[in-house]
Formats: C-alpha cells, sequence, structure tokens
C-alpha cells in the first residue's frame, strides 16, 4: 500500500497557502511562483482548484527525458514518487511537453522541477486548512481504481494535447507558408 496526494477540487477556496507553504520548503522563501504546486482558476466561473504531479504509474515524463534526470524512486515510508535530479537535467524541456497534466516547471537556472511529496511528507497538506489536499492511504483495490482512472485521463489529456497541439502549429506556420509562395503563382 501507499499513500497519494488527494485532491477534493470543491474544497478549494483559491487560498493559495499551498503555493506558499511548497515556496517556502523547497525554495525558503514565499514565492508563489516557484511553488510545484499551482492554484488554476477560473474567477468568472467562481472555481479554483490545485494542480500538482500526479505520480504517474507509467510517467511519460521519464520516458521521454534524454539525460535519465526523472526517476520512480520510493519514499522510506513506503510511497512511490518521482523525481527529477538537478544534477542530471541539462533543461531541454522535453518532460515539459511530454507530461499531459503540465505538472513540470523550469526555473532555478533552467532546472526542471516538480512535485516529489516533500520525501514523503507534503508540506501543502499541512497548510490547506480547507482540506483540498489530504496525503491519503490507499488501499490495493484503491491503488488499482487509482491507476485505471489514471491511465484514462491520461489518454484524454493525450488526445487534447494532439488536437491542440497541430492547431498551433497550423497557425505559426500559415503564415509563413503563405509568405513562402507569395507573388510566385504558387498555391498551396
Amino acid at each position: 500500500m501507499g499513500r497519494v496526494l488527494a485532491i477534493n477540487a470543491d474544497n478549494c477556496t483559491g487560498c493559495r497557502m499551498c503555493e506558499l507553504a511548497c515556496s517556502s520548503a523547497k525554495e525558503g522563501k514565499f514565492l508563489p511562483d516557484r511553488s510545484r504546486i499551482k492554484v488554476i482558476d477560473n474567477r468568472l466561473e467562481g472555481w479554483s482548484r490545485p494542480a500538482v504531479c500526479l505520480q504517474c504509474e507509467e510517467p511519460m515524463c521519464m520516458a521521454v527525458c534524454p539525460s535519465q534526470a526523472i526517476s520512480k524512486k520510493t519514499t522510506v515510508q513506503g510511497n512511490s514518487v518521482v523525481e527529477v535530479d538537478a544534477e542530471k537535467c541539462y533543461g531541454c524541456q522535453s518532460c515539459v511537453m511530454a507530461c499531459p497534466f503540465g505538472a513540470i516547471s523550469f526555473f532555478s537556472k533552467a532546472k526542471a522541477v516538480k512535485c516529489d511529496l516533500c520525501g514523503g511528507e507534503p508540506e501543502c497538506v499541512k497548510f490547506c486548512f480547507y482540506d483540498c489536499l489530504q496525503f491519503v492511504e490507499l488501499t490495493e483495490q484503491m491503488q488499482a481504481e487509482r491507476r485505471k482512472a489514471l491511465k484514462a485521463l491520461t489518454l484524454k489529456a493525450c488526445r487534447e494535447i494532439g488536437r491542440n497541439e497541430s492547431r498551433r502549429r497550423r497557425e505559426a506556420f500559415s503564415l509563413e507558408a503563405a509568405n513562402l509562395c507569395k507573388g510566385d503563382g504558387v498555391r498551396i
């Protein structure tokens, strides 16, 4: 069995205490933009929720890392965690593109950073006064259900990335393609 960071988005008030706790623990300063957990919100629709690494069973970020800077480890408490070795990371940002959940950031001298569950004692959970974040123990059955749900969510996110990525490429290159053929009578 293992513990995971559970999120009850309905309880999130957008207070961002989790960001402050994380940046304080990891950076030694209150710098929410350097937090490994990010609160996203839509103020017009009136919702907010934290976004953080889901500690995937088969991390795509780890699979694409050319320097093997990302690895999966087990904490002393027996929890599975995906970690970045800053010494091995050279800042190619392949992991950023591969993560379907946007859970990897770059700062601290162009190195990848992500949630590592604070070695098994997540600071964000300690300062979440609304019980939005909890570090919970899962039974074998709950772990199996989580793996299945996470795999489905990953596939859905990857399909969305594919749709958005092709649109972004079309937008980015359509003007260049039009200019390439401008005035010479060639049509694309």
